[in-house]
């Protein structure tokens, strides 16, 4: 039986809510907190026998993840002529999910279900975030390629020392009687991220409409042309910075935490940084992009928090802290 490629006829296109940021873990009797799944939000909808997995953005996820097929023998078809769950399609590896991993063995993809929208022809969106969850437990066997994701009332900090321990993203916060609201974006749930910091060599920057730094491109000095990278934990003021073989690996651009008084500060920097004869850089960035750096000869870094760096040596989720080593 393949995967419907379109919504069944008949139910509601629904966005995803979202939440907002939180800064660090917290504890209330009044709120629930799950691991935050590191792989894509996903919509599932099911009817009959049809299943359609929607993207955040409104996109069908069927051809990416045609296993997820077999949800559908899951179903307590009894409680439920048609649905809609939210949730997040994940690969585990090593018992934790791995969204690269994710990305490159599709087929290891299980569907991770935390909510119910909507349920045999009506739509559960005024009906308090607990009770959605207590519906939601009936309508599966939760077996096979659909998990249910376990929540914990009230202590934030111990599942957050939990998820920093076995370095997974972060958890997710959500107050008990919050409501779906579809697409928008509230303060009733809040992702606490799982942040790492380090220092990165500013390599060059990007300009966008209506700034002269729209973000920076920033990597890591590896010792020789084989890339092997230096210990993350040289300091930057440390480094030789007077070598003409020096190799430089970028790790991606940073745009979110850029302000204003950064921003001048860099441009007075940048300004004194016009030969580029010894840089030598290698890493990927899209060609477009390539293109438009303003690269700079470094000597001068920056903190970056991000959740991970990726096999190929990306940055995800990073935000500027602050500018180091700076003279």
């Amino acid at each position: 039986m393949p995967l419907c490629k379109a919504m069944p006829a008949g139910m509601p296109d629904v966005s995803p809510m979202l939440a907002e940021t939180c800064p660090g873990p917290f504890d209330d009797s009044d709120w629930l907190y799950e691991i935050k799944w590191d792989g894509y939000r996903c919509l599932l909808y099911l009817k009959d026998s049809d299943i359609f997995l929607r993207s955040r953005n409104g996109n069908s996820l069927n051809n990416r993840f045609s296993g997820l097929e077999s949800i559908i023998h899951s179903v307590r078809h009894s409680k439920a002529k048609n649905l809609i769950a939210d949730g997040e399609i994940v690969a585990f590896q090593n018992g934790a999910p791995n969204f690269s991993y994710l990305k490159s063995n599709p087929d290891s993809a299980v569907y991770v279900a935390f909510d119910l929208v909507y349920l045999n022809d009506q739509f559960l969106i005024q009906m308090p975030l607990v009770k959605r969850r207590d519906l939601l437990l009936e309508l599966f066997s939760w077996e096979g390629f659909i998990n249910y994701s376990e929540s914990h009332s009230g202590n934030g900090s111990v599942l957050f020392s939990f998820a920093r321990e076995r370095d997974l993203e972060g958890v997710m916060a959500k107050r008990k009687d919050s409501l779906y609201f579809p697409g928008k974006r509230t303060r009733n749930w809040l992702k606490i991220r799982n942040f790492k910091e380090e220092e990165f060599w500013v390599l060059g920057y990007l300009p966008s409409p209506g700034r002269e730094i729209g973000s920076l491109v920033v990597g890591r000095e590896v010792q020789d042309k084989s890339g092997s990278a230096l210990s993350t934990g040289t300091r930057l003021s440390l480094l030789n910075t007077g070598s003409k073989d020096r190799l430089f690996a970028v790790v991606g651009r940073v745009s979110s935490g850029l302000d204003t008084e950064m921003e001048k500060e860099l441009l007075a920097a940048f300004g004194l940084l016009k030969d580029t004869r010894e840089l030598c850089v290698q890493g990927k960035l899209p060609k477009t992009l390539l293109r438009r750096v303003r690269w700079i000869r470094p000597y001068f870094g920056v903190q970056v928090q991000y959740t991970e760096i990726t096999p190929d040596g990306s940055l995800r989720h990073p935000v500027l802290r602050g500018i180091v080593g700076m003279r």
